[in-house]
This record gives C-alpha cells, structure tokens and sequence, in this order.
C-alpha cells in the first residue's frame, strides 16, 4: 500500500491561509501550555506561602511541657484547618508525642521524612512533599525539622492535591474559549493580510489585461521588491517578442525588396508597343503598390527596434571585393580597405551585403582607379565610407539619385534602384545613406549602421 502524499493547494492565497492556520494553531497551543504551567507555579507559590505561615505560627506557639506532652499556647485551628476532612491539616511530632489539626479527627498524616535539600538546610525553609491521610486522598505537604526550646520537632502542613490542580482548571476553562477567540481574531486577520499582501499582483494581472487591449505597451514600474524582478522579466519577454515580430516582418521586407527592383525593370521595359493597352503596366503598378505598402508599414517597426542580428563588415566587403572584381575584370582598380576585422554591425548579413554591394559596384562603375572603403566605430553607430576618384554626382543632384529609377548617366548599364534600395535599407536598420563629393575628385558614400558587440567567434 502507498503512503498517502499530501499535496500542497495550488492558490497562493490558500497556501499562505494553512501555513498561516498551521502556525496560529501551533503557536496558541504552545501559549496555552506555558501559561497553564505558569498558572500551576503560582498557584503553588500561593499555597507554599500559606502552609509556610501556618508552619511558622505553629513553630512560635508550640510548648514542650515537663512530661514531654506538646501544647499549644493559642489555638491553630483556623479556617481551613478546622474543616474535618478537608486535607487541610497540620501535625507536630516528638519524641512520640504528637499534636494534630481539629481537620485531623484523631486521625494522623502518613508523611515520610523530608528530604532536605542543600538550598532548605542553609535557609531553614520548610520542603515539599507528598503524604495521604487516612482516606487516601493524596496530599501536598510542607515539612521543617528543627530544634524548638531545645526539643527537636517535626512540623507538617499539608493541603489537598486538588488545591493545586483546581485553579488551574477553572483558569484554564476561561484560557481555552479566549485562545478559541483570539485564533479566528488572528486568521481573519491573515486573510486580510493576504489579501492585502497579494493585491499588487492583482494590479500585475490588470495591467497585463490593459497590454493585451493595447492600453499599455510594457508593466509600469513595481514598488514592490518582490514584484520588481518579475516585472522586469515580464518586460523583457515583451521585448523579445516584438523582436521577433519585427524579425518576420523584416523577412518580408526582404521579399518586398527582393521583388522590387524586377518589378521597376518591368514596368521600365513596357511601353506601348508591347503593352498597347496598359494592361500589363496597370498590373505592375498595383505590383508595386502592395510592395511599397509592405516596405512602408515594416520602416517605423524596424526603426525603433534593436536586432539580434549582427554582420561581420570586413568578411563582407571582402566576398564583395572579390565578386564585383570579377564581374569588373576589365578594369584595373587598386582597391583599399581599413576595417577592423572584429567590426560589426547589428542587421542582418543579407542587408549588409545587399547595400555595400549597391554601393561598391556603383564605385567600381564610375571611379577611374581607386575605391577604397573604410569603417569606424563611433560610440553606438558604425560609419562605413566608400569612395571613389571618378566623376562625382553634382551637389544639385545628390538627393535626386536616391529616388527609384533615377540615373545619373544613362550611358552606363544599371536600373537606377541601387542607391534607393541601400537608402530604405539603411533606414529600416536605424541607420542613413550620405552622398558627398570626394577630394580632389569623386563621389563618397557614407553609410552608418548600429554597432553590434564583437563575436569572439568572428574571424579576421
């Protein structure tokens, strides 16, 4: 057979009540017994005291006669000690003469000798004891030996045993309704300090309710240190998820760039010669439309987001320079870089490539025999110049050729989208694109991204 296992409520709050309940209870019963202990210690004091007193009124009244009988030289028999019967007794012994209590009745207390502690011998204080009268009822005795007009007697008071017992029992029948009391008093009051205690997290739980309705964007800030790391991660986890959110809708940016630039080569290749109609250019516009829809609802996403991504600059202008000095053999261009191998930047490496590369083959394109390309980190950005000694592009002009289709010099092959795609680019990833002429001659682009933390993984 298993062992039964309890488990423990899933409710906070009822967590809190048990451990709560447990505790009172636990808490009050240890209460209960110190006091009830306390209560029996002071009840004793008080009845050590009496039989001490009627002890020490016996020892000054009592008279050893000539014949060796004991008198009294006032009566001790006072109330309760006059009671026959009532274990209120007193008795003096010597020499085999006794003197006993009216309650006594001729009858006598079986009591043993006291056994005298170090602490009773150096004071003379009477020591307790236990002794039954001739009924059997079980008394609590106080008993002293001493020497009185030379002659050595032994005194005992006793009283019943419930004189002890019975105080404590009629204290303890008022003790237990009150610890009854004052244990709901003190749950109730747990369950208001729950309550209490737990209503920040009912506020949490509202103002995530309010970021679900979109009337916030993140958890306000917690007083509480308890609640204070969890708002945090909270946050945190938001973040992320707009990240990630941003992620796939950069994705589609992507695609839309991807598809752009073809569809700008089409709509440049129809006319009305084969297309008489305009169908077909009516269809590329609305192409283009929903492409410029989906480039434009991604721009203000991304440009207040921070990627995850990163790319390596040098290791890309590196793939390039090898690629557009193929396609551009027939030129002889001396090409310089200075970038720092561990530089990179915080988009995606297809964004990368896809905007130096605009940028590079437009200087392989028009410089007469250098490019160079250089990178520099400033604080959070990273700002990347690529320059050529060719022609340049007039001040007038410089805007103009970063709007789609535009083209400086029709005399030399391209679409005109090179530069506008690196611009929307650029400004998707939180960066911008710079035309300014070059000196003594030329063009120089500057393009500047965010900064990523180097990659101990990254290679030079």
């Amino acid at each position: 057979m298993k062992p039964m296992k309890l488990r423990a409520p899933k409710s906070l709050a009822r967590r809190l009540l048990l451990f709560s309940g447990f505790f009172v209870t636990a808490a009050l019963v240890v209460a209960s017994v110190i006091l009830w202990l306390a209560l029996k210690n002071v009840v004793r004091e008080q009845i050590d005291q009496r039989l001490d007193t009627q002890i020490g009124a016996l020892a000054n009244a009592v008279q050893p006669l000539a014949s060796g009988q004991l008198s009294l030289s006032t009566p001790m028999d006072a109330p309760p000690f006059d009671r026959s019967g009532s274990g209120w007794y007193w008795q003096i012994d010597s020499n085999g003469h006794r003197l006993t209590s009216g309650s006594l009745a001729q009858s006598a207390i079986d009591a043993p000798p006291p056994r005298q502690s170090l602490k009773h011998m150096l004071t003379g204080m009477a020591s307790p004891g236990e002794a039954r009268d001739e009924h059997g009822k079980t008394l609590y005795t106080r008993q002293i030996t001493r020497s009185i007009n030379g002659t050595m007697m032994t005194i005992t008071a006793t009283a019943p045993s419930g004189a002890l017992i019975d105080p404590a029992v009629r204290a303890l029948s008022w003790l237990i309704p009150c610890m009854l009391l004052l244990g709901i008093v003190l749950l109730f009051g747990t369950l208001w300090q729950i309550r209490f205690g737990l209503r920040p997290l009912g506020t949490m739980v509202a103002d995530i309710d309010a970021i679900n309705r979109g009337e916030l964007a993140r958890l306000p800030p917690q007083l509480s240190p308890e609640l204070s790391p969890l708002s945090t991660k909270t946050n945190a986890l938001l973040a992320a998820n707009e990240e990630r959110l941003i992620a796939t809708r950069m994705q589609f940016a992507n695609l839309a760039h991807g598809l752009k630039t073809p569809v700008a080569s089409l709509l440049l290749a129809l006319n009305d010669s084969n297309d008489p109609d305009g169908t077909l250019r009516d269809l590329g516009q609305r192409i283009d439309h929903r492409i410029k829809h989906h480039l434009s609802s991604t721009r203000q996403a991304m440009a207040t987001s921070g990627s995850t991504a990163s790319a390596n600059v040098a290791d890309t202008v590196t793939n390039l320079h090898l690629a557009i000095s193929s396609i551009h053999a027939e030129k002889t261009v001396r090409f310089e870089t200075v970038i720092d191998s561990e530089l990179r930047v915080a988009c995606d490496d297809n964004d990368l490539e896809e905007m130096l590369g605009n940028l590079i083959e437009n200087a392989f394109k028009w410089t007469s025999s250098t490019v160079k390309v250089t990178a520099v980190r400033d604080k959070a950005t990273l700002r990347i110049t690529i320059e050529d000694d060719g022609p340049g592009i007039p001040v007038d002009r410089m805007e103009a050729v970063l709007l789609p289709g535009v083209r400086e010099d029709e005399r030399i092959s391209g679409t005109g989208f090179g530069l506008t795609i690196t611009n929307e680019l650029a400004e998707l990833d939180s960066g911008s694109l710079t035309l300014e002429r070059n000196s003594p001659q030329g063009l120089r682009a500057i393009l500047v991204l965010p900064a990523a933390i180097p990659s101990r993984s990254s290679t030079a």
